[in-house]
């Protein structure tokens, strides 16, 4: 990138450096001192980005007509300068690394800054920052004297663009390092072909993204792509990395052939070989290897632990690792029946390794989503129960598991959990300080900042999502509904709910539909919708209270109090059927009634201010004093939180 080949000036991860001044700005326009040495020190490894720069190379460029400096003493000054400028370590350096009596790499995303962009710096989220990097840069940020001490470890790093929506043009922007595709399974493997394929890919997908080195797209993103006959190039736009791993099996007598190859983005293959192998060597051994390989043809060094993480092992038992496979390819894109299936395989893994707590975390996982997603209420409970226990269970036999710290944030995210935002939010945390690939850590911070009422943090963690997976999962769209119904974009909430029913049959979707439809005018469209949602074959009891609300908004005061009367004989009603409830005794005229259940909605887990303000349901009890109360503590409460995100 030397001389006229580079651009003027780079971008990185809230800074920018312009070669012609050598001078460092931080994105909000702010200089940053840098003295002479470290200056050089940053342009010579801006110069090759990625690449080392030997010591040689530095003393040669720095200090070659100067005999009598001490070498060593001065680049190692300049280094140090250079990180404390740049608020970097030399022990989980986010800019440069240290290569042990070699060099210096620099290692953070580089971006150039074109004419056409000069006028606005790119913001963080148009910038591929590897997993690692964006955990450092956000718990530098993170400033908390609280109890939430933990949710800007992830999310404070975009504090800064509240109020925008997750940008649907971020998927062709983002770049990840590299995709694993799902393997093609040639001829008749004797053997279930689409779990093998994804789950070979999804094994050497956690393998390398655990090392911390290497920005990894996670599975449910590239699982769309799976049989796709596209040439390399459109797959690794389409997936929007620099690199694809793509391979194939085939069965051959007793054993398996598989083929793989590392292809840059221009479709170039930099790396390739076939392997024979035993069935149990292709679900342990092969992985080990595959992976190994994939880190040395990126020409990424692993020493200590990252090395380490190649090579974990979660079971040696290849039965049980064999149904645990399956279990992950049906979680990836979940339906009800996908979801069930799922955890049937899970239970068999543990059946075969009472010891597996990836399996008993699959589990748990698996079952606080039911207990949400699918279960009606007289369910609800039971799930969410097998949920926390299982989750304690496999934090139990493995505390340094990322997704057991996922499964108690699943499990507290339930009835039974008692919808605790607070653990969500550490557990979650902690899951991604572990192992910053995973989406769903992510979107379960998403769904409790919607809940406390922060939709900005809940945008952050969505773009984090997209970030990883530009394909947009299920739960991220489903999210990014209800955001935007919140937010009163009511249209837009219309059109996407009916675009994501194409994909999913999560009851909660078809209820966004028709309250956004109400909200739209369309109050026929809206009954009928809400009228048709089932759960276990049984009318839903969220979508039975929002439709309370609006027969009682329209009118049908005699049908809302009727259906109200049938809801209230249920018990342990969650906070979102307590809100519509206090929705439709605004509605009917029942001021106190209202505050109560609205009261109870808020305390239990819904402090939702902004829709509290904003949802014309409530607008026959705005001048109420209680209600005024209510409001004024949810609001004191909101800036609280606000506050301590900054």
């Amino acid at each position: 990138m030397q001389g006229e080949s580079r651009p003027a000036r780079l971008h990185f991860a809230g800074f920018v450096f312009d070669f012609a001044t050598s001078e460092l700005h931080r994105d909000d326009g702010s200089r940053v001192h840098l003295q002479e040495q470290p200056s050089q020190v940053l342009t010579a490894l801006l110069d090759r980005p990625g690449d080392i720069v030997t010591r040689e190379d530095l003393r040669d460029r720095l200090w070659k007509s100067d005999t009598f400096v001490d070498f060593e003493h001065s680049l190692n000054t300049a280094v140090k300068k250079l990180r404390q400028a740049l608020g970097d370590s030399a022990e989980a350096p986010t800019f440069v690394e240290t290569l042990p009596r070699r060099g210096y790499r620099f290692i953070a995303p580089v971006t150039p800054v074109t004419a056409a962009a000069s006028a606005e710096i790119p913001s963080l989220q148009d910038i591929a920052v590897p997993p690692v990097a964006a955990e450092t840069l956000k718990v530098r940020r993170a400033v908390l004297v609280t109890a939430l001490v933990t949710v800007v470890l992830v999310a404070g790093v975009a504090w800064r663009e509240r109020s925008r929506p997750v940008p649907r043009e971020a998927a062709a922007r983002a770049t990840a390092q590299l995709a694993v595709m799902p393997f093609r399974v040639l001829g008749d493997s004797g053997r279930d072909s689409t779990y093998l394929g994804i789950g070979i890919a999804d094994a050497i997908t956690t393998r390398l993204a655990a090392t911390r080195q290497i920005a990894v797209r996670p599975t449910s993103a590239v699982l769309p792509l799976a049989g796709s006959t596209a040439d390399p190039v459109a797959l690794a736009a389409s997936a929007g990395v620099q690199h694809l791993v793509v391979g194939t099996i085939q069965q051959t007598g007793q054993a398996f052939r598989v083929t793989v190859q590392l292809v840059r983005s221009d479709g170039v293959a930099i790396w390739g070989h076939t392997y024979d192998e035993h069935p149990a060597a292709l679900l342990f051994d092969l992985q080990d290897r595959l992976a190994e390989q994939v880190v040395a043809a990126l020409r990424i060094e692993l020493a200590g632990p990252d090395l380490a993480r190649l090579h974990v092992r979660y079971t040696s038992n290849p039965a049980a690792y064999d149904h645990y496979l399956r279990g992950r390819s049906l979680l990836v894109n979940y339906t009800e029946a996908n979801m069930l299936s799922a955890i049937q395989h899970f239970e068999q893994a543990l059946t075969l390794d009472p010891n597996y707590a990836l399996a008993r975390a699959g589990i748990a996982t698996a079952s606080a989503w039911f207990s949400v997603r699918y279960a009606h209420l007289a369910e609800e409970t039971v799930w969410a129960k097998r949920a926390d226990d299982e989750a304690k269970r496999a934090l139990a036999q493995d505390g340094s598991l990322a997704e057991a710290h996922l499964a108690i944030a699943s499990a507290a995210g339930t009835a039974y959990g008692g919808w605790n935002w607070k653990i969500l939010l550490e557990r979650s945390a902690a899951a991604l300080a572990i192992d910053p690939s995973l989406e769903f850590a992510h979107l379960a911070r998403m769904r409790a900042f919607y809940h406390l009422g922060l939709f900005d943090l809940a945008t952050a963690e969505g773009r984090a999502a997209v970030r990883l997976n530009p394909g947009h999962s299920v739960e991220f769209d489903r999210l990014d509904v209800v955001l935007t119904l919140f937010r009163g974009e009511y249209r837009a909430a219309v059109e996407r709910s009916e675009s994501l029913l194409k994909r999913t049959d999560v009851p909660a979707v078809r209820q966004y539909l028709g309250l956004a439809r109400y909200y739209t005018g369309d109050v026929e469209g809206a009954r009928a919708m809400l009228e048709s949602i089932m759960r276990a074959d049984r009318p839903d009891i969220r979508a039975q209270a929002s439709l309370a609300s609006i027969e009682a908004a329209t009118e049908r005061g005699g049908e809302a109090q009727a259906r109200i009367d049938e809801i209230r004989r249920a018990s342990d009603l969650d906070h979102h059927v307590t809100y519509s409830l206090g929705a439709a005794y605004s509605q009917l005229g029942q001021p106190e009634e209202s505050i109560t259940w609205l009261e109870r909605s808020a305390d239990s887990g819904f402090p939702c201010y902004p829709w509290f303000e904003r949802d014309p349901l409530l607008d026959p009890v705005r001048q109420n004093p209680r209600f005024a109360r209510l409001l004024t503590r949810l609001k004191a409460a909101h800036r609280e939180m606000e506050r301590l995100q900054r």
